[in-house]
């Protein structure tokens, strides 16, 4: 089984317990992702998150932690204290501002 876009946590696969370094072809905060494709949260809703402190699961890969959420912390220059995941940051993969988020996704700049 490999990784894919439109994949649901249901179709999560085991990596032994490996944590990935980064996005998977279906992160909501890979700039590759399909938009709105957020499962079922609203655009606004995963930037609340995304700058929280929330530890943030990967759907896609099981008991492993979003690479691309932490990615996006690290170009938003968001300090989550462990044990959320640190990853350096990455521009080119990862949206770098919420604005990119929104904008990508379909969300309401004004309605965060």
């Amino acid at each position: 089984m490999k990784l894919h876009q439109l994949m649901s946590s249901d179709d999560a696969i085991d990596l032994d317990g490996a944590q990935h370094l980064h996005p998977c072809p279906d992160c909501p905060m890979a700039r590759s992702a399909l938009p709105g494709w957020l499962g079922g949260a609203t655009p606004e809703e995963y930037v609340r998150l995304a700058h929280s402190d929330t530890v943030v699961a990967c759907h896609c890969i099981r008991d492993s932690q979003c690479a691309g959420m932490a990615i996006y912390r690290a170009n938003v220059c968001k300090r989550c204290d462990p044990p959320n995941l640190k990853l350096p940051k990455d521009t080119d993969r990862v949206f770098a501002s919420p604005f990119e988020f929104l904008d990508h996704h379909g969300g309401d700049r004004d309605n965060l």
